[in-house]
């Protein structure tokens, strides 16, 4: 009852805020995050609102039914086109609903200046909700501050004091929560939805993704972005960069001025599977077990090393070794993997697939036909043929540049060979794929990312959308070999990440050949251990830290002398913010004595002066002489700014400490 009548209440304690004005403080405090996902609709009736409240006058009943329809009215527009059966049963849609709700109830509520328990708990409830759509580091130091403000309001109530006064003990209150806090995250993780359509969306920024097909006209490079399209954090070292190869789509036609995939109607003998099992390889060895975060790319390939062993949940990898989801990926992907650098696959193949990646017209590029064909001639033995045909491109003094000279579509593969000579990796694996093909070779396109030790930190990778690539996989007695086509380059242009003159530009802005920082890697390497560690921290992750713990004795030792750590700090801190804070430096001079006199029984109090304080203690106290001359210098510095005498006063306060109680 006592409760309720004190939130019922509007008046501002003593010395303290109204709960009235805590509660504006709280809205302010819990009301951005939830203003980035709010339709223009409750935008503008939430600004409405604000507006009203500023007036500082009461709604009247006329007001508050317009109110109310004016906030339906928003709702209803908010929402228009997703609300409907299929969009409804996602829960997305739902906290959304009940979000708009929970204003337009918190709105018409506060604007009759009269608070009850519903109105008190309203600010927790929209932190809550907003969890729901926002997941990133940010959000996370931002709730953490949002917790931190509630309790202080709260206790700023609760203690009926000002906010000044609260905000030690609400610090004080908090540090001494840490360990407890680490304890009961680390041993009661979050719940896992592992099928779930909504979460934290705070980096939901579309990266480019390849879209199955690979050009080589003028759109074929898009971007040169140093945005990052995925995060990969390993089981152990990274690989080596000559097998830092993440796969993506499989191009078998030459459409001229771009590669395809096979077509659909096209059904292959092994079909697509979770796990990739014999006959799909003939070897698999060297097992890496990593973790993918990838960033939205409206497309449905998830990429992962050459070659991968496991499909993530709901993808599967296919007789190509393509993995791919069913729909395309709108949201942050985050999945385990595990892939192996060792491999042989190929003699599966099938004999109409061999067709298909033979396929080529000598009429269209006449001049790397004959070529080929000599190849062919002078080589019998395929793998004789194949490092032929790399020797002819190191021959054939070719430039790597972004930003070639655009070619003759019509026969793309002679007018890079012999007139152009110059292009990045879709031009030189192009022609090298037209070419085997023409020397006998059956020969295909693999488009995907190749990342850059350059980019790695520890056992965490980055990989970012200039690392986008294509390399050519030739089939060579039964088995698909890889072949890094721009490695035949024999001359790199300056402006290319990789050449000299680009290091050298790099390195003069403390940046790497690739464009990050070591202080950008430390700071992504630093964002990617809090979001697997913290932010998608669940019962596997627990499991994984329970495994360590019994095989490592020595990682259980350091976790308890972290933890003792935390404790001690923590402990430290929250002692020194329960000193109380003394507005002057005369006033600290008194703080021993006062703490001593507390000890003895003599409190001052409230509106009672130092100088009628120290006159009542040494009323009764047996050190009387030395209260009174404590009392006089005191006030002789204060009022006198006697600043000489500071000495003599420290001097009687330890003589009362060593006689004071027993004279």
């Amino acid at each position: 009852m006592r409760f309720s009548k004190r939130w019922r209440s509007t008046e501002s304690p003593t010395g303290g805020v109204s709960p009235l004005r805590l509660l504006d403080i709280a809205y302010l405090t819990v009301l951005p995050p939830l203003l980035l996902v709010l339709k223009l609709p409750m935008l503008l009736f939430v600004t409405g609102v604000v507006v009203l409240i500023l007036s500082g006058k009461r709604a009247t009943l006329p007001t508050q039914i317009a109110l109310l329809v004016s906030g339906a009215l928003a709702i209803f527009l908010s929402l228009y086109g997703t609300f409907n059966y299929v969009g409804l049963s996602r829960l997305k849609l739902f906290v959304e609903l009940l979000t708009y709700l929970l204003i337009l109830a918190v709105s018409l509520q506060r604007l009759t200046g009269k608070i009850n328990i519903y109105l008190a708990i309203s600010p927790m409830l929209l932190l809550a909700l907003s969890l729901f759509f926002f997941d990133s580091i940010p959000m996370l130091f931002y709730v953490v501050f949002e917790i931190f403000v509630m309790l202080w309001l709260i206790l700023t109530w609760r203690m009926r004091t000002t906010l000044a006064g609260s905000l030690r003990m609400a610090g004080t209150l908090f540090l001494l929560s840490l360990p407890l806090v680490v304890l009961l995250f680390i041993f009661f993780p979050r719940i896992s939805f592992g099928h779930a359509s909504y979460g934290f969306r705070g980096e939901s920024l579309t990266r480019m993704g390849h879209d199955g097909t690979m050009r080589l006209d003028a759109g074929a490079l898009d971007v040169l972005s140093h945005r990052i399209v995925m995060e990969v954090g390993f089981e152990g070292e990274v690989p080596p960069e000559n097998r830092l190869y993440f796969r993506g789509s499989v191009l078998y036609l030459d459409r001229k001025d771009h590669w395809e995939p096979l077509p659909p109607f096209i059904r292959r003998r092994i079909a697509p599977r979770k796990y990739a099992l014999p006959p799909m390889y003939e070897e698999a060895d060297e097992i890496v077990i990593y973790k993918v975060s990838l960033y939205p790319t409206h497309k449905r390939w998830l990429y992962m090393l050459d070659l991968p062993i496991e499909a993530p949940e709901g993808a599967s990898i296919d007789a190509d070794f393509q993995v791919t989801l069913k729909k395309p990926i709108d949201e942050p992907q985050i999945y385990a993997a595990s892939s192996a650098l060792r491999y042989r696959y190929g003699a599966s193949t099938e004999k109409q697939i061999v067709a298909i990646a033979l396929q080529a017209d000598p009429a269209a590029n006449p001049r790397t036909a004959e070529a080929a064909k000599a190849i062919e001639a002078a080589h019998p033995d395929e793998a004789e043929r194949l490092n032929a045909m790399i020797r002819y491109f190191k021959d054939a003094k070719l430039t790597y540049t972004l930003r070639p000279e655009p070619l003759d579509l019509n026969r793309s593969a002679d007018s890079f060979l012999f007139d152009k000579k110059a292009g990045y990796c879709v031009h030189f694996a192009s022609a090298f794929v037209t070419m085997a093909r023409l020397a006998g070779l059956p020969a295909r396109v693999v488009t995907g990312y190749k990342a850059s030790l350059s980019n790695s930190v520890e056992n965490y990778l980055a990989v970012e959308e200039r690392d986008a690539h294509a390399w050519a996989e030739v089939l060579v007695k039964g088995a698909w070999r890889r072949v890094e086509t721009t490695a035949t380059a024999a001359y790199v242009a300056p402006e290319t990440p990789g050449s000299a003159a680009a290091a050298e530009e790099k390195k003069s802005r403390g940046t790497t050949e690739t464009g990050l920082s070591k202080t950008d890697l430390y700071l992504l390497y630093a964002k990617y251990r809090i979001e697997t560690w913290i932010l998608r921290y669940s019962r596997f992750r627990q499991m994984q830290l329970l495994q360590k713990a019994k095989k490592e004795p020595l990682f259980v030792l350091k976790f308890a002398g972290s933890l003792l750590l935390l404790v001690l700090t923590v402990t430290l801190a929250a002692a020194y913010l329960r000193r109380e804070p003394c507005d002057r430096e005369t006033r600290c001079l008194l703080e021993p004595l006062l703490k001593r006199l507390q000890k003895e029984g003599y409190t001052r109090r409230e509106g009672e002066t130092m100088h009628a304080f120290l006159l009542r203690c040494a009323a009764d106290h047996p050190g009387r002489e030395r209260l009174l001359e404590i009392d006089r210098l005191y006030h002789e510095i204060l009022y006198g700014e006697a600043k000489e005498k500071e000495k003599s006063l420290k001097r009687a306060i330890r003589d009362f400490f060593e006689t004071g109680s027993t004279l």
